[in-house]
């Protein structure tokens, strides 16, 4: 009997044992004939194969989206940015502590870290689905049947490197289940990148370079051979694939103004128009003249039954009002700062020029200081409006009006003339950040007055990331010459007047580089991991002078290492309002796999990793692709 898509799904690994009584239940078995995913109605035409990857695209948007995305919780876990909603004591700062297989690992106030464990395999159970199937539908033409198992293949291998790069080993699962199981098995990180270079050099081969806006083109599959060969070693291949990407393939970086200028809150905040803003501006980053864009994630406010917030405006802004809490309070000791959130609008709207932030992603001064040497750079341009920081903004309060206090409308201070500070928390209201990047559009918000973040297209991949991947292959194969040329090429576009030469390359001046160019973008924890095994796997020496090895990486790798010396928050002493101490250990660079999971996996076992309660009870993982595919009956 067929099992429904939908219902396979539900199967993701283990919830097995919670949805199931001990003996199969016929209920669950029976197909659901109003499932869109019932194989026989799905499978039958172009329109239902597009409709099934459409569903992979539109959960993979879910790391973008939504308050707490998960996004969030990678960035927390490298150089660029910890939790900053410090007034409770469950979120994630106390790493230590808090990070165990049976915390709760996916939760808007705590952290994401079990969401990438489902929705990965949730995101490999709906690709294995389509590519199951495929063959069973006759009459399907050929290229079609090729192009659509390429686009599976990419959605599938997307899942699994953040998978494998922040659980280890893992499953390797590369069909669809159709029948409850209890003896997963991991299989070696090593041997499930064997099968993603594989996949993902059918996908570049067979899928199309022009596809309907939101579909994984070629140019997405090339993109993510580029990181699977990285992760490989495979680096002249790399290289290849991204000269075909930069060279050949129609993709342009933008250089200058595009599109639609959108200049939200001139009075209060001035936007003058530069290549920067309007390549991360909503309605810019899916039209055919953005060149740069390789591929999206799709929300848009005009789909009203499909749309998806991405809280960018909520998720990553400073605190700085809220109900009954003086926040920021003037030199005269007064309230500073607009706590309301009516409809009648203060005078200086600071939530609709900026959006009501929360602090939940509080970046580290290495990403919002230390990265900035040169003055010139657009990213951080506080002269084009593309910057934001907390002195530029001004005190609003309308009560400071009717009271005569002389400081509404003049810019913050963070200390008085006697140094006294007039910040409640400087960890949750008080930092910098890209305002170009994190301001989307909520036309919402005139009715309901959130301010969060609207709808908006949302960078996968974009060409300005080829360039630095290709820069990181030049610099494994020692060519720092050619890897300084693409920093540069990058750096030009923002107007860098500083341009590195080959003998300032290293591997830190291209993860700054990613820093700079792809916050809120790139999984950084996924991108640190991957770098950490390449040098593990050629024991080069980083800049720091250390080399690793695999086997070692839980107790010293060039991740921690990085951790340890751009993130100002981790192992510093530091403390939050509540008294949770932030803290993080060499073994997070890996995260652990839900014990509920592993309990539920009767007949086989899935390994936990190292500094994790259960990793004493491991065992030897698969370690070839035969036997892995095997282990799948």
């Amino acid at each position: 009997m067929k099992i429904t898509l939908y219902k396979s799904i539900r199967i993701i690994l283990l919830g097995i044992a919670v949805q199931l009584p001990m003996s199969c239940s016929k209920s669950w078995l029976k197909p659901d004939p109003l499932s869109f995913y019932e194989p026989s109605v799905t499978f039958t035409s172009r329109e239902g194969l597009e409709a099934a990857i459409t569903s992979c695209n539109r959960n993979l948007r879910y790391v973008w989206a939504g308050e707490a995305a998960p996004l969030l919780t990678d960035l927390i876990f490298s150089d660029v940015a910890v939790i900053g909603t410090t007034d409770k004591s469950g979120p994630a700062q106390d790493l230590n502590a808090m990070i165990t297989p049976t915390s709760n690992n996916n939760d808007i106030n705590t952290n994401k870290i079990s969401w990438f464990w489902f929705e990965g395999y949730k995101g490999v159970k709906y690709a294995n689905s389509i590519i199951s199937n495929l063959d069973r539908v006759p009459g399907l033409d050929a290229n079609l049947r090729d192009q659509m198992m390429g686009m599976a293949y990419f959605h599938r291998a997307f899942r699994y490197l953040w998978l494998v790069f922040q659980f280890g080993d893992v499953p390797l699962l590369t069909k669809e289940i159709t029948n409850p199981k209890f003896n997963f098995r991991s299989t070696k990180r090593e041997v499930i990148l064997q099968q993603l270079v594989s996949d993902m050099e059918f996908a570049v081969e067979h899928v199309p370079a022009a596809t309907d806006f939101g579909m994984v083109n070629k140019g997405a599959c090339q993109q993510l051979l580029i990181k699977c060969y990285l992760a490989t070693g495979q680096f002249d291949k790399a290289i290849a694939v991204a000269n075909t990407l930069i060279n050949g393939s129609g993709y342009s970086l933008m250089t200058a103004p595009f599109g639609t200028f959108v200049n939200p809150m001139p009075a209060i905040h001035n936007i003058t128009r530069n290549v920067i803003w309007d390549l991360h501006r909503g309605p810019n980053k899916t039209i055919a003249t953005n060149r740069e864009a390789i591929f999206n994630v799709i929300s848009r406010e005009d789909f009203a039954n499909s749309r998806h917030d991405v809280f960018s405006m909520r998720s990553a802004l400073p605190f700085i009002s809220g109900s009954g809490n003086q926040l920021i309070s003037t030199p005269s000791g007064k309230s500073g700062m607009s706590t309301s959130y009516t409809l009648t609008h203060d005078k200086i709207d600071l939530r609709k020029t900026y959006g009501r932030g929360v602090g939940i992603l509080r970046p580290t001064w290495y990403s919002t200081n230390t990265l900035w040497e040169d003055t010139a750079d657009l990213r951080h341009s506080t002269a084009t409006g593309n910057w934001m920081r907390m002195e530029d903004m001004v005190y609003n309060n309308p009560s400071l009006l009717s009271g005569g206090d002389p400081y509404y409308g003049k810019p913050l201070q963070k200390y008085n003339s006697s140094g006294k500070l007039l910040v409640i928390d400087t960890i949750r209201c008080w930092y910098d950040w890209p305002h170009y990047k994190l301001w989307v559009e909520s036309p919402r918000s005139e009715t309901v007055d959130n301010y969060n973040g609207g709808a908006s297209d949302w960078y996968v991949y974009r060409l300005a990331e080829t360039y630095l991947l290709r820069a990181e292959a030049y610099f494994w194969k020692g060519d720092k010459a050619a890897a300084a040329n693409d920093l540069n090429t990058i750096r030009s576009r923002a107007h860098c007047t500083k341009l590195y030469t080959a003998g300032e390359i290293n591997m830190g001046t291209i993860m700054d580089e990613r820093a700079r160019e792809l916050f809120y973008e790139e999984l950084r924890h996924v991108e640190l991991s991957r770098v950490s095994y390449i040098f593990a796997l050629t024991q080069q020496p980083d800049e720091f002078g250390k080399t690793y090895t695999v086997d070692g990486l839980s107790k010293s790798s060039y991740w921690y290492e990085r951790l340890s010396r751009y993130n100002n928050f981790y192992n510093k002493g530091v403390k939050t309002v509540y008294g949770a101490v932030f803290t993080a250990s060499p073994y997070h660079l890996l995260w652990p796999v839900p014990q509920a999971d592993i309990n539920a996996n009767r007949e086989g076992r899935l390994n936990q990793n190292f500094g994790y309660s259960g990793y004493e009870m491991n065992q030897p993982p698969i370690d070839n692709l035969e036997d892995a595919i095997a282990a799948q009956e």
